[in-house]
């Protein structure tokens, strides 16, 4: 028996002695996988198998993995919910610290009028301030707290309302600032006026920022893109 060549390819097939020649296929006892079958018509085409196409998939059977809501929106929502806070409860409720000194001022202010106000009535127009300004600021606050719950979401809208809101919410709390500061308030204690104000500036600019950082931003517009 010959001496097998050192050089052959160790993919070519060999035979042994007394095995058939093949007959069908490339060189292999067996046809290839996806070989097409012989034809007796010499003169016939090649018979190619035709790739099997893609099954259709809806849209509605492909799942989609659910988002996570980043960190920056949650800190931004309950920003704008403290700053609503500051103003709608913690702002009138400063009046109710010294009501006496509130009395007095509005006592003083009301001897130059044609029918002054009496100590007492001076008093009592004092203890419903407050409660007039908590009146006003809970309708204000409405689309604050909805733009806020709704910020989660993902929605643009909401940032768009409260960059808007927060512009005149910053506004308000730089003149609150400057008149605790400088004491035009004086029934209100400076120092706890300054303190409040910048809290509240300190929320908005807060909100702001955290609304519009490249997570948050991110997670926009892939709420918009579903």
């Amino acid at each position: 028996m010959p001496e097998p060549d050192p050089f052959a390819s160790p993919f070519h097939h060999v035979r042994l002695p007394g095995e058939p020649e093949p007959t069908t296929g490339y060189g292999y006892l067996g046809p290839m996988p996806g070989a097409p079958e012989p034809s007796t018509n010499p003169y016939a085409a090649p018979n190619y198998p035709v790739p099997t196409a893609y099954p259709y998939v809806s849209a509605g059977s492909v799942h989609i993995t659910a988002l996570e809501r980043p960190v920056a929106l949650l800190v931004a929502s309950w920003s704008w919910l403290v700053a609503t806070v500051l103003v709608v409860i913690v702002l009138p409720g400063l009046f109710f610290v010294f009501p006496d000194v509130l009395a007095d001022e509005l006592y003083e202010d009301s001897q130059a009028d044609i029918e002054p106000m009496t100590r007492a009535e001076a008093e009592v127009v004092a203890q419903l301030t407050p409660m007039f300004f908590v009146a006003i600021f809970v309708v204000l606050a409405v689309p604050y707290v909805i733009a806020a719950i709704k910020l989660r979401g993902g929605r643009n809208w909401p940032r768009v309302l409260l960059a808007v809101l927060g512009a005149v919410g910053a506004v308000f709390g730089l003149g609150m600032l400057t008149a605790f500061a400088t004491g035009s308030i004086p029934y209100v204690n400076w120092l706890v006026g300054t303190v409040w104000a910048l809290l509240f500036l300190g929320a908005v600019f807060l909100g702001i920022v955290a609304m519009f950082v490249p997570p948050a931003n991110a997670y926009v517009r892939a709420v918009s893109a579903r």
